[in-house]
């Protein structure tokens, strides 16, 4: 007889039920209607709006309303008395009456959730030029030490070392040509050393000298110069030549009406200015030729003989200058060869031989300057002495 078994079922038997027991046909209707009343509760009550859900149990609040060490507090407490009093700083001062802030109920929408209130803009003096074709743009705009890097980001944090006080910048349309302009900016510094100081960090090597500014430049499209305590840059949108003629205009406008102020320059004046090469004139305010008692020094290079000898001249009281050039001369002996060399005109001199190069330095008169990485020593201390005799100036 053929076996009728399923393909695959093995000795298995197959189980139908025939019967489902009352107490199992019980317990699914029970279930079953629990569930369709909990479904009708939740479409009652999703119809009704209970306002009471949403507020607020202030009882529960109460546990923050203590001192908070290390964080700004947030949560206003209520005292006995009933007057709102903000709690008391992470300092753990006593609390105190708040008072409304300034401006009323503007004040206070303003403040509400500013954490901290913002700081007033910068402002000053419009920037106002009295020259035939040019228009303004736009307001001045102003900006301090702290917001300069929203106007030259990547670059505010070297004018920031030269201490810079405020930026005050316009734009001027040229009326002669639609669509050109000239960008006017005034980098305001403590001291006109340190206006200088940047503008010779930033000097281009191939701009033209001025003639209505000492310290200052033209390059293609603009010019560049400090005026006492202010780096002036102006910069034309083109070349077109009536662009370019206001661009000069407005530089020699800056330059009359800034004023003249070259305190704290000696040491610039001092510079000879015979065989100087050009656009070579730097600043360095501290750790000059790697000491750090060598402040608001300045250096330019020199065509001499052939030979290009850097040149330094720094300038403090004669007892600063008798102590600076003894520290630096035993530096030197320190690292190389020092030898003293005779008196020139009532200043002493020392030759040294440091890391392959040549120093000739001198101290008078609360001047202290000198040649310094040169490759010929004997050139070098020939410029120094000339200088020192008055034959270089």
């Amino acid at each position: 007889m053929a076996d009728e078994r399923k393909p695959g079922a093995g000795n298995r038997k197959e189980f139908v039920r025939t019967q489902i027991p009352l107490a199992e046909n019980i317990s699914s209707v029970v279930i079953l209607v629990f569930l369709v009343g909990i479904g009708i509760a939740i479409a009652i009550k999703g119809r009704r709006f209970d306002p009471d859900m949403f507020t607020v149990n202030a009882d529960s609040l109460k546990g923050t309303a203590t001192a908070v060490v290390g964080k700004s507090q947030t949560v206003n407490a209520e005292p006995a008395g009933g007057a709102m009093v903000k709690n008391p700083a992470s300092t753990g001062a006593p609390a105190s009456v708040a008072e409304p802030p300034a401006g009323g109920a503007q004040g206070a929408a303003d403040a509400e959730g500013s954490g901290a209130a913002p700081q007033p803009a910068a402002t000053g003096e419009p920037l106002e030029i009295a020259l035939d074709g040019i228009k303004p743009m736009s307001d001045t705009e102003f900006y301090t030490s702290d917001n300069l890097y929203e106007k030259i980001d990547g670059r505010a944090p070297v004018y920031q070392g030269f201490h810079i006080q405020q930026l005050r910048c316009r734009s001027f349309s040229v009326v002669a040509a639609p669509g050109s302009f000239v960008d006017v900016s005034e980098y305001r510094f403590d001291s006109p050393v340190d206006a200088f100081g940047m503008f010779a960090l930033e000097r281009d090597p191939n701009g033209k000298p001025l003639d209505f500014a000492s310290d200052g430049y033209s390059g293609e499209m603009g010019y560049f110069f400090r005026q006492g305590a202010v780096y002036v840059q102006i910069i034309a949108s083109d070349e077109k030549p009536e662009t370019l003629a206001l661009t000069r205009a407005i530089a020699q406008n800056r330059a009359k009406e800034l004023p003249v102020d070259d305190s704290g320059l000696a040491g610039r004046r001092k510079l000879p200015a015979a065989g100087m090469i050009a656009d070579s004139v730097a600043f360095v305010p501290e750790n000059a030729q790697g000491q750090s008692a060598f402040k608001d020094v300045y250096q330019a290079k020199y065509n001499f003989d052939g030979a290009e000898l850097p040149f330094f001249i720094m300038v403090a009281s004669p007892a600063d200058v008798a102590r600076v050039w003894k520290s630096f001369q035993d530096f030197c002996a320190r690292f190389g060869k020092v030898e003293p060399l005779p008196e020139v005109s009532g200043g002493k001199i020392f030759s040294a031989q440091v890391f392959g190069k040549w120093k000739v330095v001198y101290q008078r008169d609360g001047e202290l300057g000198g040649v310094f990485d040169a490759t010929d020593a004997g050139k070098a201390r020939t410029f120094v002495e000339k200088y020192l005799r008055g034959e270089i100036k």
